[in-house]
This record gives C-alpha cells, sequence and structure tokens, in this order.
C-alpha cells in the first residue's frame, strides 16, 4: 500500500480482522457437487485410513481432472487449494521416505496449480492451509478458545495431530490483540504522542506473552512420539540436499523439470514476523532470507501487510532517539517478552524434534530425510538461536 494514501494501516484492506487477525473467517467445510470427489478423499473418515493402508495414490489416480475455474469466491478457492494440499501430500509421502513419489498427477496437480495461481499462493501444504483456513467454532456464540475449535480436514496422528493444529490456531488468536496497537504505534511515532506510543507498547508486550501462554498449551494434548513419526513428516517439502526428492517434485501437465517447495512452517505465519517488522528487528542474513522465503507461501494480502508495516514502521529508531525512560522501558519489556517467546519456542521444539529424533535409530526411521529439521527443512535449531540472539540484541541498542 502507497503510505501516501493513508497515515493508518487498515485492517480490512489486507483482509486481516481485529478479532481473528490472519484466520480465516467462516471457512467453508466442503465444495461444491462437482468437486465431491476431492470432498471425499480428503475427508478424515476416507483419508486416514487410505494413508494408513498406503491406498491413497490408487484412489487418487482414479480421479478425473476437475475444472477448478467452476470455483467461486476467495473461501472456495482457499477450501480447494487445503484439500489438494493435504492430497498432494499424502501422495507423496504416504510410503515414507523410501517409496516417495516423484511427481503428482495431472488430476491433481492442473487444478491445484491453478487454484494456486488463483491465490498467488505456492502448490504445496502450508501454515495458510492446514491452520489459517482449517478451523471453525464449534459453537459460534461462545467465545473461540483452544477447546472451541473444531479442526476441519487432518494429517495423520489422530486426535493428538488435530490438537497441534488447534494450539496453533490459538496462537494466531492470541497475537489479534497486538494488531490495532502496532497500527496506533506507527502513527504514534509519526506524530511525536509518547503517551499513546507507550501504552501500545505494553499492549504488544502483553499479547507476546499471551501468545507464549497458548504455546504452551500444545503440551496438554500433543505427544512428541505422534508429532515427530507421525504428523511431522507429512507437513514435509521437497527438494534440496538430504531430500528424497533432491531435485523437487514433478507436477505433471504443469511443470516437465520438479520444482522445490518449502513445507508447512512456523515461519510462513505471519505473527512473529509481523512483530519484527513492527519492532524494526532484522536477522542474519541467512535467517532473513529464509523468513523473506517464507512470504510467499503466506497469503498475498497478509505479505504485504507485513511490507507495509516495516517500510512504515520507525519504532525503533524513534525509542533509540528518545530521553523518555519510559518508552525505552515499554520497548525493552517487548524485547524481552518476545526473546521469551522464541526461547520457549527452542523448547518446545527441543522435546518434539530433537530429542524425539534421538530416541530412535535413523536408519529404522520411515522419514529419515526430516531428521532433527524443522518442517520447512531448516536445521531447526542453530535458525531459533540466532533469531532470538538478535532479537535480544535490539535491548542493548537502546
Amino acid at each position: 500500500m502507497d503510505s501516501g494514501r493513508s497515515l493508518r494501516l487498515r485492517l480490512s484492506d489486507y483482509h486481516i480482522s481485529p478479532h481473528l487477525g490472519f484466520l480465516l473467517e467462516d471457512a467453508m467445510e466442503v465444495l461444491p457437487e462437482y468437486f465431491q470427489v476431492w470432498n471425499h478423499l480428503a475427508s478424515p473418515p476416507v483419508y486416514i485410513p487410505l494413508i494408513e493402508s498406503h491406498g491413497l495414490r490408487q484412489e487418487v489416480d482414479k480421479m478425473p481432472v476437475l475444472d477448478h475455474s467452476r470455483l467461486s469466491g476467495h473461501r472456495q478457492l482457499q477450501l480447494a487449494h487445503l484439500q489438494l494440499s493435504i492430497l498432494v501430500n499424502g501422495y507423496v509421502w504416504q510410503d515414507g521416505d523410501h517409496g516417495v513419489s516423484k511427481r503428482v498427477p495431472r488430476c491433481l496437480s492442473v487444478p491445484y496449480c491453478g487454484v494456486s495461481r488463483l491465490l498467488d499462493v505456492q502448490p504445496i501444504l502450508s501454515h495458510a492451509d492446514v491452520v489459517l483456513a482449517n478451523w471453525v467454532a464449534i459453537d459460534k456464540q461462545r467465545p473461540i478458545t483452544i477447546e472451541n475449535i473444531r479442526i476441519l480436514y487432518r494429517l495423520p496422528g489422530g486426535e493428538e495431530g488435530a490438537w497441534f493444529f488447534q494450539a496453533t490456531v490459538s496462537v494466531e488468536l492470541a497475537f489479534c490483540s497486538a494488531l490495532q496497537p502496532i497500527v496506533l504505534a506507527l502513527e504514534a511515532t509519526d506524530t511525536g504522542d509518547d503517551v499513546t506510543l507507550v501504552k501500545c507498547l505494553k499492549d504488544i508486550a502483553s499479547t507476546i506473552k499471551d501468545m507464549k501462554t497458548a504455546v504452551s498449551r500444545m503440551h496438554d494434548g500433543l505427544s512428541a512420539d505422534t508429532f515427530y513419526n507421525v504428523t511431522r513428516p507429512f507437513l514435509t517439502g521437497w527438494g534440496g540436499d538430504g531430500s528424497p526428492l533432491p531435485e523437487g517434485l514433478v507436477y505433471e501437465g504443469v511443470n516437465d523439470e520438479p520444482l522445490e517447495m518449502t513445507g508447512g512452517s512456523a515461519a510462513q505465519s505471519s505473527t512473529v514476523q509481523c512483530l519484527d517488522a513492527a519492532l524494526g528487528i532484522t536477522h542474519a542474513p541467512d535467517v532473513q532470507a529464509f523468513l523473506d522465503r517464507m512470504k510467499p507461501y503466506m497469503p498475498r494480502p497478509h505479505r504485504e501487510f507485513l511490507n507495509d508495516v516495516r517500510e512504515r514502521s520507525r519504532i525503533a529508531p524513534y525509542v533509540r532517539s528518545s530521553s523518555n525512560e519510559k518508552l525505552k522501558t515499554a520497548y525493552r519489556d517487548c524485547i524481552a517478552s518476545l526473546v521469551e517467546f522464541r526461547s520457549y519456542h527452542i523448547q518446545i521444539v527441543t522435546k518434539y524434534i530433537i530429542v524425539a529424533s534421538s530416541k530412535k535409530r535413523q536408519e529404522d526411521e520411515k522419514y529419515r530425510s526430516v531428521s532433527k529439521k524443522g518442517t520447512g527443512g531448516s536445521s531447526i535449531l542453530p535458525f531459533l538461536k540466532s533469531s532470538r540472539d538478535t532479537t535480544k540484541q535490539m535491548d542493548g541498542s537502546m
């Protein structure tokens, strides 16, 4: 957005809700009758048994090539992308590393890549699919909490796997209360309103603490064994060193050459990247490059919001040049809360990936290629520690 059009970034211009943040409101559960074969094969009662019996590919290969142009509206497109993402990842990974498919058939790839182009996102299962567009409230009359969320489409892992996505939805929900303070904080630096800026920074710090509490609920319903060995492999991408698909995946009827894609990753969430952008945090070149590479996996309006917040924010230099100790303290509290959040994320990853990986011999692993890597394929601990450390450095610069 051109900052000359308006001093205020309007959330509605970016398809962002002040109450739900980046989450999709009123997600559809099924597509029209024409797309019934997608509805059927992607539905958990059908999809999960087919994965467990190694029969998904056989059923997918029978599918006709449906005309994705018959989809109408953003919610239908979003649901179609979710369903096709689930089917593509299941098709590729149902037999583990040694039985990986190097291509997906036209009946999947043609509509999948078509829908991806219309949404301007990548043709792979992403955070936007399995989190942002994959939930509904159980009781719409009650507050939306982790217990009042139902996951629509599942990867293997049963109720524990569903809990992983519920907990991640709850982190997105916790972030919502930071959106208006971020927008107001940007304006406050333009007008020199220290009082408002201090209040906004306090609200942002409080929100980050709530996000940490939301992440901690992961332990309540998800074991490390289920996440590492059952659910996590189906979030894996293709391409690069160590992958059973080092050159990527062929999308038949679309690309003759294989395409490399990053799997679903927390870095594809706009929440922490938005906090970084607002607070003026820039990471080490390799880390920042990876975070920037995750933006095309986000819905286009959301990544535009991140770019505009980054471009507009003068919070860090404003605080740095100020003699207002209350302002400096409020900013440091934000940084401290974000450092604590990132440190806690390291603890989560240590439990669910690093320790889980060490509990079994790697040669016995069905999905050996993802050992000790993030779901996005990165070497996860060095990445997270670097992100935390560069965040911590912002405190000293004040």
